[in-house]
């Protein structure tokens, strides 16, 4: 059995040849609380403008919300659920760290001078590290950088293995992150813009944490397939979930799995259904026991389902603004967050749309992702 690296074995490793960067933030320690009752993390905006890092229960409704000074992307939470992490869009350059039990900001983090964050990062099987995706704008490459929990200092920083970092997840055994390279290249001056998009190579890579080793890495062979996001089921596979930068009429897999080192498999729907997913996946979510897939689509209006044991297209049901997806064991279904402040529910079994469980906060925008609290 494979035992996750402690904290200072992480450190020591992690600080033999690799840069470490000065945090501009103060250093402080960050005091942890008590498992909160939050079942479930979003990045929000209200009717008002303001954006917000807020708590779910386990049946959708708002247990807090927390202000943040930029637009999230993702929010993610510790193992133990003590601690959350609040992912600024691209190309911001603060990050922020609460305290789930107490629902105070810790504090910020920032990136250093020439870079931006991604919009994701994962914390350590330990709650040590915070991971977190940013680019190089100036050298035009992604990085992985390590930050100690307990200061917000810099620990440590890899090459992400390509261009565009973007989610970032932990395998089963701890330390081995998997890591969606969109292949796409931006800077802060023209956020919106593509710079890359004819020589963009996107991949999917796996690092070492205790080292900053490239394990493996894989590619698709359409180039302009931007891999984005990512689930991780309970026998390691790796889903992937694309936004297609090519001609709008092309018919490409925005679906693909990882299991074995050196492939990538494709997963497709019927043509039909393919082309329906107008080129752009958000979220991705797994069951990790009973093998179901979520992909939600919501320039569509869709959310999609894919039986990954038979490896194939399971079906999909209309959601207008399907964002963020997570799996809610509790309750075996998957839970959907939209743009139009809706919190779904499908049961996993039977995928079936869950009406009488829809919850609505009128004056929340929901942003692109759901995170499930351990």
């Amino acid at each position: 059995m494979t035992v996750a690296p402690s904290r200072r074995h992480v450190l020591a490793a992690a600080g033999g040849g690799l840069a470490a960067l000065a945090v501009r933030s103060a250093a402080m320690p960050l005091a942890r609380g008590g498992r909160s009752a939050t079942a479930f993390l979003s990045a929000a905006t209200s009717a008002d403008g303001r954006h917000w890092a807020v708590g779910l229960d386990g049946a959708g409704r708002e247990r807090f919300r927390a202000p943040l000074p930029m637009r999230g992307h993702q929010m993610v939470a510790s193992a133990d659920g003590a601690l959350g992490f609040a992912a600024p869009r691209r190309p911001g350059t603060k990050g922020l760290v609460l305290d789930l039990a107490s629902r105070r900001v810790l504090a910020a983090c920032e990136s250093a001078p020439g870079r931006h964050f991604l919009g994701h990062g994962v914390f350590a099987a330990d709650g040590a590290l915070l991971f977190t995706a940013e680019n190089d704008h100036h050298a035009g490459r992604g990085l992985i950088v390590a930050r100690d929990t307990s200061t917000l200092n810099v620990a440590a920083e890899w090459d992400s293995g390509g261009i565009g970092p973007h989610e970032l997840r932990l395998m089963g055994d701890g330390y081995t992150l998997a890591v969606a390279n969109g292949g796409i290249l931006t800077r802060p001056s023209q956020p919106r813009r593509k710079l890359n998009v004819a020589t963009m190579r996107p991949n999917l890579s796996l690092i070492d944490t205790a080292s900053g080793r490239l394990i493996d890495q894989v590619r698709l062979p359409n180039h302009q397939a931007s891999i984005r996001h990512l689930a991780v089921t309970a026998a390691d596979e790796v889903v992937v979930g694309m936004q297609y930068e090519g001609p709008p009429g092309d018919d490409v897999p925005l679906l693909a799995t990882y299991r074995t080192p050196g492939s990538l498999v494709p997963l497709s729907a019927p043509l039909d259904h393919q082309r329906g997913m107008r080129q752009y996946v958000a979220s991705v979510a797994v069951d990790p026991a009973g093998g179901m897939a979520i992909a939600t689509c919501p320039r569509a209006n869709w959310v999609t389902f894919w039986d990954l044991r038979a490896g194939r297209y399971a079906g999909r049901r209309r959601l207008r603004d399907a964002g963020g997806a997570a799996f809610a064991a509790a309750g075996r279904e998957f839970v959907v967050s939209t743009g139009q402040g809706v919190i779904a529910r499908f049961d996993a079994d039977t995928l079936a749309l869950r009406r009488t469980a829809t919850v609505r906060i009128p004056d929340l925008k929901w942003d692109n992702h759901l995170t499930a609290i351990a």
